[in-house]
């Protein structure tokens, strides 16, 4: 058991240190790891997330018992992070919301679809899907309205959550889930030359995603205040895939369906955190340091889950 973990896993993290490499070497620089991203984003993410939904049947997707494990855990740590940092760290609600965001927002395309896919299989990226599907919308929306009411700015919120919605529509993620819904729903077989297209897509995306994220962690540094980055980190990698294992079982949910959704709360924060904190001037620096913890911390934490899982599944 544990050697066929390690075959599983040995390439996810030699990928991930090739990136980290050939950074260090000079031989990827800024551009072209930025080019590769928008590449990852708009073509092998969308063929990926599209061939493995369209391929199965719709009310697979749309389940709202995975949807309340897994957004019943989301809110309970958020609230959770967010009283201990505004309660203990002292800082203040436009603080707590934005890192409290942080602890919750799960990097899910660029490093949970290869995770998944190799760990899982079509089963693990299917219940990848059901979550993803609603993830950017119903976690952005209630923060950037959050935010908004918190700074008191006089902006009308419906505007805001109008603007967020149309960012979303335009999300070639988004397009992708629902063009397979609707593909999956008329029940419409692709053409042997775009299923095979998709299929060379999905396949060059593991590696590309896997080693970029190694190539985007070199040159980072931690950055801010330390305890309040660790705070954060612990509570994405650590509690909330608990807490998902606990909502799982309390709902009486399945492992094949359960370890999936562990894994991807398990997921150091995706580059919307630090986007937020920008966007807002609050928090950048913890915001960003929050990430890079998170991401070294995952190193450890997802082989280890991996094993439990796979103990979980054949005991």
């Amino acid at each position: 058991m544990i050697s066929a973990l390690i075959d599983q896993l040995g390439p996810i993290f030699l990928l991930v240190g090739a990136g980290f490499a050939l950074a260090w070497q000079g031989l990827i620089g800024g551009a072209a790891i930025q080019g590769l991203t928008k590449m990852t984003f708009w073509a092998l993410i969308p063929a990926t997330l599209f061939q493995t939904i369209s391929s199965n049947r719709v009310s697979e997707l749309f389940n709202p018992v995975i949807w309340l494990c897994y957004y019943g855990a989301v809110v309970l740590t958020a609230l959770i992070v967010y009283v201990t940092l505004t309660r203990w760290q002292k800082n203040n609600r436009s603080e707590g919301i934005v890192l409290a965001f942080g602890a919750i927002f799960s990097n899910i395309g660029m490093l949970g679809i290869p995770i998944i896919d190799i760990l899982f299989g079509s089963d693990g990226l299917l219940v990848l899907a059901t979550i993803l599907c609603i993830h950017a919308l119903s976690l952005l929306t209630p923060t950037i309205l959050l935010m908004e009411w918190s700074r008191n700015n006089s902006g009308n919120p419906g505007a805001v959550l109008a603007n967020t919605l149309r960012a979303q529509i335009c999300n070639p993620i988004i397009i992708a889930i629902v063009c397979a819904i609707i593909a999956a729903s008329l029940d419409l077989k692709m053409p042997v030359m775009i299923d095979t297209f998709f299929s060379m897509l999905k396949r060059a995306m593991p590696p590309i995603a896997l080693m970029l994220i190694g190539a985007g962690i070199y040159g980072q540094k931690l950055r801010g205040n330390m305890t309040t980055s660790m705070i954060g980190a612990f509570a994405k990698v650590c509690l909330l895939p608990a807490i998902v294992f606990i909502f799982g079982l309390v709902l009486g949910l399945p492992i094949t369906i359960i370890g999936p959704a562990i894994m991807i709360a398990a997921l150091p924060p995706g580059v919307n955190t630090v986007l937020m904190a920008s966007s807002y001037e609050t928090a950048r620096e913890r915001t960003a340091t929050t990430m890079l913890v998170a991401t070294i911390m995952s190193i450890i934490v997802i082989p280890l889950l991996a094993v439990l899982i796979t103990f979980l599944r054949h005991s």
